[in-house]
């Protein structure tokens, strides 16, 4: 038998999972015996990568041998790591962490095939980090010398979605919001569900979030609280204790655990050591949730942000979904409940996007997925002698996309036009380039003689469902096209947000 599984390839965890004989949507368990696997590599002085909690505990003592939080690059084509004189790139480091989830997953088959996998990530990934995603899979080599087959690139709050309207079995039509805290980032998503007997119809209609935001800042949030404490009563230094490599490895051992402690009870202690010195440090729930307000807050903030942008408020809303393994903590659910007064559900939090995933894998007739674009695709251009990136196709636009803008070319008798593609999150007609990033090679167009400035070129993107880029440029003068299909930079890119400016002229 060849199976299919559903991986979660998460920022700070990851997770497998499959459909058996029965239906049933399984986990398979690391070779280490838990259900989730750190997403940490760690490469030793022979070069030789380990990947998990081995990792984990190896990096807290040679953390410049450790990579950790990866998948927050995919697709950034200048984001390349060297470790012991070796370079990696996101998409490398990723392919080592899927290498060890499907090892493990053979290893529970005992013999059986893995057919393919649907590999999820966030719904705010640009095409070129989904593309690093994908090759990050392909990549994985079989034990039967096979590359592994990846069946699909999923939205994680779609397989969230999924596998809790699954475990319904009824139907339903609803807007829903997941709200995913993942231990290395924070997702919000709105969007509607259609579930009419084994017909699953799912649309996001916008995302928000921040990959910068996650479970392990709550967790130096903590780190800090315990260090403080401890050196104030010894009269320790805090910074040479915080960089103390044994010290960093007990924490990288403790913290976290006491962060679940913490989510059953009101009240745990550690008992940090640091230079002949040891102290009990009493660490209440009312503590940790005093120390990290600041951070829920701004999960809030993104999500009323998301829901402003798109013209929404929380009464389109009727049920919040939480995700990942941080909505566990209890101050979570007490502020969402505060803040909106809307049904919130808990399904899987740590294992429900990998389940998704699986179901995606093993039952694909009945489930449709609108999708949507992820970010907007713009070229670069002169406003007023500024550069600004002038967007054709808008960030949750229906996917394919086909949309034309007219441009001017810049001066008289200019005998060619330079299109470079920018990816961005902005969803204003123009914005500066500034902190945008380039999506593909610059294509070069050129003019028939004799133009004037300001002449009209219409400019058209075609972007189909698996994010390839067609572009044709119309000289509307003497009525000549060109197409062109650009290359993507490094198959790997990302983008932050822009300011928004005026008009524009092509180069």
């Amino acid at each position: 038998m060849r199976r299919k599984i559903g991986i979660d390839l998460g920022t700070a965890y990851s997770c497998v999972s499959y459909v058996d004989e029965m239906g049933v949507t399984r986990i398979i368990d690391s070779l280490e015996g838990d259900q989730t696997t750190p997403s940490v590599v760690y490469f030793d002085s022979n070069g030789e990568a380990v990947v998990g909690k081995t990792a984990r505990n190896e990096g807290a003592l040679h953390p410049e041998c450790m990579v950790e939080r990866v998948k927050n690059f995919m697709g950034e084509p200048n984001y390349i790591l060297t470790i012991n004189g070796q370079e990696y790139s996101p998409a490398a480091v990723s392919s080592l962490i899927l290498k060890k989830l499907i090892a493990d997953a053979e290893t529970h088959f005992g013999g059986e095939e893995i057919e393919g996998a649907v590999i999820t990530c966030p719904a705010y990934f640009g095409d070129a980090a989904r593309d690093a995603t994908r090759k990050a899979g392909e990549n994985v080599t079989l034990s039967n010398g096979e590359k592994l087959k990846v069946l699909q690139i999923l939205d994680e709050p779609v397989a969230a979605a999924l596998a809790y309207g699954s475990s319904r079995h009824e139907d339903m039509q609803k807007t829903i919001l997941v709200y995913d805290l993942g231990g290395g980032t924070f997702d919000c998503t709105v969007m509607t569900l259609n579930f009419a007997g084994d017909k699953k119809d799912m649309e996001i209609i916008t995302t928000g979030g921040d990959r910068q935001l996650g479970g392990k800042d709550w967790d130096r949030r903590l780190t800090d609280y315990v260090i403080n404490e401890f050196c104030g009563i010894t009269d320790q230094d805090p910074d040479e204790m915080r960089n103390d490599p044994e010290c960093r490895q007990w924490f990288s051992e403790k913290i976290e655990a006491t962060k679940m402690v913490l989510t059953n009870k009101e009240t745990t202690f550690l008992v940090p050591a640091f230079n002949g010195a040891k102290e009990k440090i009493e660490i209440t729930r009312e503590i940790f949730e005093r120390e990290t307000e600041d951070l829920l807050n701004r999960t809030v903030a993104l999500v009323d942000n998301m829901l402003a942008t798109k013209g929404l408020s929380m009464n389109d809303i009727d049920e919040i979904i939480l995700v990942g393994g941080s909505t566990k903590m209890p101050q979570v659910r007490k502020k969402l409940e505060a803040e909106y007064g809307k049904p919130i559900l808990t399904f899987e939090p740590d294992k429900a996007v990998a389940m998704g995933a699986a179901l995606v894998a093993n039952r694909n007739a009945g489930i449709t997925v609108d999708p949507k674009c992820t970010k907007s695709y713009g070229l670069l251009a002169l406003n007023n002698n500024e550069e600004v990136v002038a967007n054709i196709i808008f960030k949750d636009s229906p996917k394919p996309a086909v949309q034309t803008r007219r441009f001017g070319t810049e001066k008289a008798n200019q005998a060619s036009i330079n299109l470079e593609v920018y990816e961005n999150s902005s969803l204003e007609k123009n914005a500066t380039v500034i902190e945008s990033v380039k999506l593909y090679e610059s294509c070069v167009v050129e003019l028939t003689a004799g133009l004037p400035a300001g002449a009209p070129i219409d400019i058209t993107f075609n972007l189909d469902a698996n994010g390839i880029l067609k572009i044709t440029a119309v000289d509307v003068t003497n009525n000549v096209s060109e197409d062109v299909i650009p290359v993507r930079i490094g198959g790997e890119t990302d983008d932050i947000g822009m300011e928004i400016v005026n008009d524009t002229l092509l180069r």
